[in-house]
């Protein structure tokens, strides 16, 4: 495949990958009667209404993220790497639920704070007001991984403080997988 065909497959799987985990991540917060989305954190999804949406949802999301990576690696070896961390990270994460403790943690911290970073990335390839704001969204990620880790909740409780991680992520990859899908 040459060069533009892989960055159009690479973000079309980076793309298929968040919409299947966002889409399966909510029908498991609404099927999952006992949960709430402000004191249980993401990954609490995985352990025990729904551990078969959210797990598998969620390894679907990383093995995207890692094939993602892969057939971008001639568009950023930088990008490709971290793209790659955040796939483990994620299929870690639903491979090693909440009942793993420290291992589940390490995984979590991979795909939190990878697509994080990578953002930066993102932005210095797309250097317009959409790239900076995926600057913007990467670092907001960071600042709510930093008061979620410091126990700084706001009032939101530790499942929203980690949707202020999540959620900024997830914008700024949908809308990169898209411009560079629309790249020439």
């Amino acid at each position: 495949m040459e060069k533009y065909n892989t960055n159009k497959a690479g973000s079309l799987f980076l793309l298929a990958g968040l919409i299947e985990f966002f889409i399966f991540l909510n029908i498991a917060a609404f099927v999952d009667k006992g949960y709430s989305i402000s004191n249980n954190t993401i990954s609490h999804l995985g352990i025990d209404g729904t551990p078969y949406i959210f797990n598998i949802s969620i390894i679907i999301l990383g093995i995207f993220e890692i094939i993602s990576g892969l057939l971008l690696y001639k568009y950023s070896k930088i990008f490709t790497l971290l793209l790659l961390i955040g796939g483990i990270g994620a299929a870690g994460v639903g491979i090693f639920n909440e009942h793993f403790g420290m291992l589940h943690l390490a995984f979590a911290i991979l795909a939190f704070l990878s697509p994080s970073i990578l953002s930066y990335f993102a932005m210095s390839r797309f250097r317009n007001m959409l790239g900076y704001e995926w600057g913007f969204m990467g670092s907001l990620a960071i600042i709510a991984l930093v008061l979620f880790a410091s126990g700084n909740y706001f009032g939101l409780g530790d499942g929203g403080m980690e949707r202020l991680i999540l959620i900024p992520n997830l914008i700024w990859a949908f809308q990169f997988s898209a411009a560079l899908y629309n790249k020439k």
